[in-house]
């Protein structure tokens, strides 16, 4: 377990209580988050990633004929997922004052293989996630427990695993779209502009990019406490 974490849980409080005000005064306007990532090919399993201004390397292992040079995608996907549910327990923490002293989420994914390559006929290669969540905290467990119930219900990752989520792929060859594939439901479009969802505080450009260089020139971690 790592040491105690620095966290300023007015802000996190703050922040999750100004958004529930903020969509609640719109509850008929979709809120709708789309993050996205761009991902080009290098050579052979090695690949490009750029999202959210950060550019980062995906590989595979040499054992799956990768070189090993950069996490999978499938070690990026768990990473996601065990961040993912990280973050909604720490907002959860501040929004219903349960705190933890520290934190860590080990996720792991199973599949099957066999789907893959075609040699058992099985509805779908995945087999579950599990996730592991070790805490300090000096609340007591029935309130942890309502915390991570809380924080579990609310996380994205957790609700693209446990749902069917509808996909929709689009080929584009030469510029040109040459195909779609749809599975399942209908996928609405992203929304033309700042997606309400994808900026729940209303913060301005200029705040954004304020907070930002305030939090490189304190050389603490985002989100620090004094």
């Amino acid at each position: 377990m790592s040491e105690d974490v620095q966290i300023n849980w007015g802000k996190v409080k703050n922040i999750f209580e100004s958004v529930t005000k903020r969509m609640g005064q719109n509850p008929d306007r979709p809120a709708i988050g789309a993050p996205k990532a761009k991902v080009r090919v290098i050579k052979e399993r090695l690949f490009e990633a750029t999202a959210e201004g950060h550019t980062f390397q995906i590989d595979e292992p040499v054992e799956r004929g990768g070189g090993g040079l950069a996490p999978s995608p499938m070690a990026y996907f768990t990473a996601g997922a065990a961040a993912c549910l990280t973050s909604h327990i720490t907002q959860s923490a501040g929004f219903l004052d349960i705190h933890y002293n520290s934190l860590e989420v080990e996720a792991t994914v199973l599949w099957d293989n066999r789907r893959k390559f075609g040699i058992a006929d099985l509805e779908q290669a995945s087999l579950g996630i599990i996730f592991n969540i070790d805490m300090q905290s000096d609340a007591p467990k029935e309130k942890l427990i309502e915390l991570l119930k809380h924080a579990e219900d609310g996380c994205y990752a957790s609700d693209v695993i446990r749902n069917k989520t509808p996909i929709r792929a689009h080929l584009i060859v030469n510029e040109e779209e040459a195909y779609v594939h749809k599975n399942g439901a209908e996928i609405p479009d992203v929304p033309a502009g700042p997606a309400f969802g994808d900026n729940p505080t209303g913060m301005s450009k200029e705040a954004i990019a304020a907070n930002k260089q305030a939090e490189k020139q304190s050389g603490k971690p985002p989100g620090a406490g004094e």
